[in-house]
């Protein structure tokens, strides 16, 4: 592998990233995830399909985050004439971040027999940029193209959740309204209020809007580049109670706070790292301490790529409010993919990541990038012993705190931030008994990046800090880098209220 002990793996990254096992359920997740492959692979090759359905079914029960469970099981459904099921688990599948082109080319073909044509070619498109000759995939694609677009871009809203008309209670003086919008023409552009909201490819849109005491009235608009147009509205009153000027402490600002915490130091197949578990425990210890409650350790053998997905696609967005907080540590090995294009492709190693097949058994930052999507928390951290680059990110630029109702408005907005070792090519050190950059990310939350001096630091404080410290230690050996994925907003740390 050509690298010392000494050095966590920072070949690293190009699209972005954010648990405890408790007790003997946990121990049982563990084998689970263990247990899924071998049910799995009965199931192919079982030639009773009912059986075949139902060791799928064991499978996913097992392990939920096993991508692999879901393919199979969805084919089964399609050769049975059971569409809806299959769509169903194609669809699962396809959230988790399958790879299999022929997936997605089956699942559009699924959802274009039901008319569903944007999600048809949303999909087509996803299997032909996997696999750019796949003929079938080409021909549907025509298929797909040739029917004639009269509709809008279909909106799905992520914040506030629900739908045309629905009638909710808000307490903030600003709300960031986010969602997807698709459409095979393409997506032009999205307005909240007659505003320009922010757009991905992918079909994020993202706008902070303020809103008024009394009866308030959101309207999102998209249009494709056929000009067809598409119209949501959502109804809601806000009350007149608002946030504290200056924070107080977590409750002030935060239903709960989350925390997955991931540390590895002896992989199976990849070169063991020293103190990254000590590093992971210490990051709990401190996150505690500034008022974390619910926070999830995964160490070493428990740090599979069935229990990581598990713990992020499964268990957080079950629990997770939209006025909650969600910090990501890892500390461990990554890799860097080249792919057409000139662009590159990131993956998070888990403990049984395999050194000569790391696509199909790591976890890769696009599947993490979109864990934003599915987590309501307003505000998200993630925070990366590792080193990477290509991030798509914005650099924050920062608000003065001495502007009145700063914090308030802030803590109200929505925020995706992310924080790493530094970037690629680079290798993220480990000295004095721990990792570079988590000694200077303790620092930090001990109240040295707390520039103004408020007992809180911010998302966009933490980056400030951390960058030139880890520089210049490292002798420019390792620069961290730092920005935002989404929103206007920060994530906030109570470091005056340990």
């Amino acid at each position: 592998m050509g690298q010392s002990k000494n050095a966590r793996a920072c070949a690293f990254l190009s699209i972005f990233l954010p648990a405890l096992f408790l007790g003997n359920p946990a121990l049982q997740a563990e084998e689970g995830c263990e247990r899924a492959p071998h049910l799995t692979a009965k199931a192919r090759f079982a030639k009773d399909k009912t059986k075949a359905v139902q060791l799928c079914l064991d499978a996913i029960e097992s392990c939920p985050g096993y991508i692999r469970s879901y393919e199979i099981l969805g084919n089964l459904y399609r050769n049975e004439g059971k569409k809806d099921t299959a769509i169903a688990a194609f669809t699962k599948a396809a959230e988790l971040g399958s790879n299999n082109y022929k997936l997605y080319h089956l699942l559009a073909s699924l959802l274009f027999e039901r008319n569903e044509h944007d999600e048809a070619h949303r999909h087509v498109m996803k299997s032909l940029s996997i696999q750019k000759d796949y003929k079938e995939a080409l021909e549907l694609k025509g298929k797909i193209e040739a029917v004639m677009d009269r509709d809008g871009p279909r909106l799905i809203m992520l914040e506030p959740a629900g739908t045309r008309g629905l009638s909710m209670v808000l307490t903030h003086e600003n709300l960031s309204v986010r969602g997807i919008a698709t459409d095979k023409s393409g997506v032009a552009w999205v307005r909240v209020n007659q505003q320009e909201a922010s757009l991905e490819d992918s079909g994020h849109f993202i706008r902070d809007i303020s809103v008024q005491a009394g009866t308030n009235t959101i309207v999102v608009e998209a249009s494709d580049r056929l000009g067809n147009r598409s119209t949501q509205s959502i109804t809601f009153e806000r009350a007149g109670t608002q946030l504290p000027l200056t924070g107080t402490g977590p409750a002030d600002f935060y239903g709960k706070s989350f925390a997955v915490i991931i540390g590895i130091d002896q992989y199976e197949k990849w070169p063991p790292l020293e103190f990254a578990v000590k590093d992971a425990k210490d990051v709990e210890k401190r996150l505690r301490e500034t008022g974390f409650q619910e926070i999830t350790l995964v160490l070493d053998k428990q740090a599979t790529q069935g229990r990581i997905l598990t713990e992020l696609f499964h268990t957080l967005p079950g629990k997770v409010g939209p006025n909650d907080r969600v910090l990501f540590y890892f500390a461990g090995h990554g890799q860097t993919e080249d792919v057409e294009g000139g662009a590159k492709k990131g993956y998070i190693i888990p403990v049984d990541g395999d050194t000569a097949a790391y696509a199909s058994t790591s976890i890769s930052m696009e599947q993490v990038r979109s864990l934003s999507s599915r987590i309501r928390a307003k505000h998200i951290l993630f925070v990366m012993d590792s080193c990477y680059s290509g991030l798509g990110l914005s650099r924050s630029i920062g608000t003065s705190q001495a502007v009145s109702g700063f914090l308030r408005k802030v803590a109200s907005m929505r925020a995706v931030q992310i924080v790493t070792a530094g970037g690629s090519g680079e290798q993220a050190q480990e000295k004095g008994g721990q990792g570079l950059f988590t000694g200077f990310l303790l620092k930090a939350l001990d109240g040295e990046a707390d520039i103004d001096k408020d007992g809180v630091v911010t998302g966009t404080e933490l980056g400030a800090y951390i960058r030139p410290v880890v520089s210049e230690a490292s002798n420019q050996a390792q620069t961290p880098l730092y920005g935002r994925l989404e929103g206007e907003g920060e994530f906030l740390f109570f470091i005056g209220k340990r």
